[in-house]
């Protein structure tokens, strides 16, 4: 049996539950960690991979063992071990999230027997949505290196592996482009529409490229589902926060779609 084969069986004959959780939380966190990274260096134009971890402050190295998920940031006290600067709690607190989402995700898919590769596209899901979020929320923007990123893995690992309902590689490719096409043709058709009849922009280029990696990752239903759930959520967003966050009107629609694809993806492994 080769690696191909284990990561085609069902998640629950690989691993115990337990066992599961446990190394899913520690990879999320660490997963998280990096996420860090893109959502500081990627608005900046820096490379996420090139310049090694350093302090924002007096620019010093952070070592490796400082960089360590959670235990770094408690052990420091959360301050530079440098220049005794403070460091923004939204590290741990993100390395925390991810690695909960990231468990959430894995323990659905082993009580619904799903296939161990579905473990891969938790991790390009939470890649784009998790910095899209935050990068929109503070920024006003989609990155296209993010949206890119989730187009072309989402097809490549529905290419790859046969996921469901698709019978053959053929067929999950197909419709992982279907996916891709309908969310950036529609998407980008709705905001063709909605801004001619508002008479100003309604929707930015990097919602619909973000639409097309749904699509991609999820499929024809997944992206429909997402984009109707998204939208609800940002309509909800902004009746119930706009005197404090959205007085100018802008909603970040990309933080609203991550949270519906992350919903959207627990219903899908529940094969309904």
């Amino acid at each position: 049996m080769n690696i191909y084969d284990i990561l085609c069986m069902p998640l629950q004959e690989v691993v115990p539950l337990g066992i599961t959780v446990v190394f899913s939380f520690i990879f999320g966190s660490c997963l998280g960690s990096f996420l860090n990274v893109c959502i500081w260096r990627i608005p900046l134009g820096e490379s996420v991979v090139i310049v090694p971890s350093h302090c924002p402050k007096c620019n010093h190295k952070i070592r490796w063992f400082d960089n360590v998920p959670v235990i770094g940031f408690l052990a420091l006290g959360g301050k530079c071990r440098d220049c005794k600067a403070p460091i923004s709690p939204r590290y741990i607190i993100m390395e925390l999230l991810v690695g909960a989402l990231f468990t959430l995700q894995a323990v659905n898919i082993w009580h619904n027997g799903v296939e161990v590769h579905a473990l891969i596209a938790v991790i390009i899901l939470l890649s784009v949505a998790v910095p899209c979020a935050f990068i929109d929320v503070e920024h006003r923007k989609l990155p296209d290196k993010l949206t890119y990123f989730g187009m072309i893995s989402g097809v490549l690992y529905n290419w790859v592996f046969i996921v469901h309902p698709a019978k053959s590689h053929p067929d999950s490719l197909l419709l992982s482009l279907i996916g891709l096409a309908a969310g950036l043709i529609g998407l980008g058709v709705f905001a063709g529409i909605t801004g001619k009849l508002m008479k100003k922009r309604t929707l930015g280029a990097g919602d619909v490229k973000y639409a097309g990696f749904v699509g991609a990752l999820t499929g024809l239903p997944g992206v429909l589902v997402t984009l109707l759930l998204g939208s609800i959520l940002a309509i909800a967003g902004y009746l119930l926060l706009r005197k404090k966050y959205f007085k100018d009107g802008y909603v970040p629609f990309g933080t609203f779609l991550g949270i519906a694809v992350y919903i959207t993806y627990m219903l899908l492994w529940t094969r309904i």
